[in-house]
């Protein structure tokens, strides 16, 4: 019997683990070691615009502990921090509920129907939107008033959009790339 350590290249080709079962995400990397590889660029999307809508609840909650009020570019509505993100405005560390919302229904979506590059566009553009909203928020721009859930809240969401962005290319990418779904 060989030892599973003895298993040599051939096997990582063929897709088989070193246990002995097949494992068609194992593919050989061109530097010769095997990766694993996510084959299914839905269910990383739906991850990601779950984090991101993770992290607009919790900028949300810090927003309205900490009165940060949404005032992109300094315009501001006459609102409480409540009622603007309420209303769809944001908050001075979090998304308008939209944005996410949009976000989680696209991604899932996409877990039922046949991969869209329209799908990872919307994602993509959507992340893309709550970096520069956060960008131009007046509370980036002075980090010395932070409190740290005030930091953590900014780092969560810029990580949160961060990983929608790539998430939504690689649903992109791989949208165009495969054939189309017959039967």
């Amino acid at each position: 019997m060989t030892a599973p350590h003895q298993l040599g290249s051939a096997h990582r080709v063929c897709g088989i683990a070193p246990n002995g079962r097949h494992r068609p995400d194992l593919a050989p990397g061109t530097d010769g070691q095997e990766h694993l590889m996510n084959a299914d660029p839905d269910r990383a999307l739906l991850a990601a615009s779950l984090a991101f809508a993770g992290a607009a609840i919790v900028g949300s909650a810090v927003a309205i502990h900490n009165e940060l009020p949404g005032q992109p570019c300094g315009i501001s509505v006459p609102l409480s921090v409540p009622a603007g993100l309420l209303a769809g405005w944001g908050a001075g560390v979090a998304a308008p509920w939209p944005m996410p919302l949009a976000a989680v229904i696209a991604a899932a979506r996409s877990q039922r129907t046949r991969p869209s590059a329209l799908t990872g566009a919307v994602c993509a553009g959507i992340a893309m939107g709550c970096v520069l909203g956060t960008a131009i928020e007046p509370v980036t721009c002075r980090p010395r008033s932070w409190s740290p859930a005030t930091r953590s809240a900014i780092v969560f969401n810029m990580a949160s959009s961060a990983a929608l962005i790539v998430a939504g290319w690689r649903h992109q990418a791989a949208a165009r790339t495969r054939p189309p779904r017959t039967g």
